[in-house]
């Protein structure tokens, strides 16, 4: 982060999540939004859910979402409904849920739609989220192929803020997940 100059981050799956005030996490640990240390508003919990974050970070509200592939459709539609609630209950603040959902969409890049791609956008739709990811790259590659799982939404006021939605094709995470950066315009 701070080689590259990023203010914020939401990791899926990370090995560990420190007790640190610039890291928060899920209840589960499955997925963590974090802060380059020092810089930039500090991050305040606002709610966790098991999968996902809701923060505080200056006037934005961050969601980091994680969501396994080895789970059912009925609990993925159940999770959505629940992270939909948690969006819903800090409207009209300026939004931004980013994370790995396992869901795949041609409306984010990915070749084929998939049920829980379905999903994911009726569930954009009825929260009131604009989509930001932009492109075909993938950012999920493995030996039997790629995908585009992750993605990136924000209400319609951050989403006309944001000015690059990117995946890092050049950089190693040691993961077979890229890393996915957006920028976003602060007011």
């Amino acid at each position: 982060m701070a080689e590259w100059q990023v203010d914020l981050a939401v990791a899926c799956e990370p090995y560990f999540v420190p007790p640190l005030p610039h890291w928060l996490g899920d209840s589960d640990d499955t997925v963590a939004v974090l802060t380059r240390s020092g810089t930039g508003p500090p991050l305040s919990l606002i709610e966790r859910g098991s999968g996902y974050v809701v923060v505080g970070w200056g006037e934005y509200v961050v969601v980091g979402t994680y969501f396994s592939p080895n789970r059912s459709l009925a609990e993925f539609e159940t999770y959505l409904g629940l992270v939909r609630a948690a969006v819903a209950r800090q409207s009209p603040k300026p939004i931004m849920v980013l994370g790995d959902l396992n869901a795949k969409s041609r409306a984010w890049g990915n070749p084929a739609t998939n049920p829980r791609g379905r999903a994911v956008q009726v569930w954009a739709l009825l929260s009131d989220l604009s989509l930001l990811n932009r492109g075909q790259v993938h950012t999920c590659v493995r030996h039997q192929g790629g995908s585009v799982v992750d993605v990136s939404f924000a209400t319609p006021v951050v989403a006309r803020r944001v000015v690059d939605w990117r995946v890092e094709e050049e950089v190693e995470t040691l993961s077979d997940h890229r890393t996915c950066g957006l920028e976003v315009v602060l007011k």
